[in-house]
């Protein structure tokens, strides 16, 4: 991995987790401190993430990382609406059955003792596993390309939002679901449930975005 590849790597991971928050200026002379390389590597992987809607640069006054708004996460949903069901569907036959089993174990039986942050935070992780190999497989690479952007603008969101599991929640059994149909090999009935759990997983977010 070449330098700007890092850089870019490192810079997008911090601007995802929210440790450089939405709106907070990224000083290129820090960022060269903190990678220990040039301006040039630093210079190109900004350039990358503005391509990519994670920064806004502004000639001769400096980088800002984008903002969190309910038009991205609208945007980021039609997304996936529109093209992640037809990746699942076209990959439903190379997700193997002991991985299946095992990430539906996992979703069952979380560790003990985790708190509530740590819980959270594992099943995000979860989430994130699942939804990554239900689309990888799929031939298109097009869709692979665009699919890898919208992911970690997902998972921005995701971070950045304040739902926690409650009544209301029903993620965990539309998981379960999405992932029983895929031991049967029910193309038709994957697409249905996958697209369900999209449109209420954007409802949950949106929600959370409100409060």
């Amino acid at each position: 991995m070449g330098k700007t590849d890092i850089a870019y790597e490192y810079i997008k991971g911090k601007i995802i987790s929210g440790e450089y928050p939405p709106l907070s200026d990224l000083s290129e002379d820090t960022l060269q401190q903190e990678l220990n390389v040039s301006r040039t590597p630093v210079r190109e992987a900004i350039l990358r993430l503005e391509k990519e809607d994670f920064v806004y640069v502004y000639p001769r006054k400096g980088t800002i990382v984008t903002d969190l708004t309910n038009d991205l996460l609208e945007e980021v949903f039609e997304v996936r609406e529109a093209i992640e069901p037809v990746m699942a569907m076209r990959n439903i036959n190379q997700i193997k059955q002991e991985w299946l089993l095992d990430i539906k174990k996992r979703l069952l039986e979380p560790p003990a003792g985790l708190s509530e942050d740590a819980l959270r935070e594992y099943y995000v992780s979860l989430d994130e596993e699942l939804h990554t190999k239900i689309i990888e497989g799929c031939p298109n690479r097009y869709m692979r390309r665009l699919m890898k952007n919208i992911q970690d603008q997902n998972m921005r969101l995701r971070l950045a939002s304040t739902t926690v599991m409650d009544d209301d929640d029903h993620t965990m059994d539309e998981h379960l679901q999405i992932i029983d149909s895929i031991l049967e090999r029910d193309r038709e009935k994957l697409g249905e449930l996958l697209l369900f759990h999209l449109k209420e997983s954007k409802k949950r977010m949106k929600k959370s975005f409100r409060n």
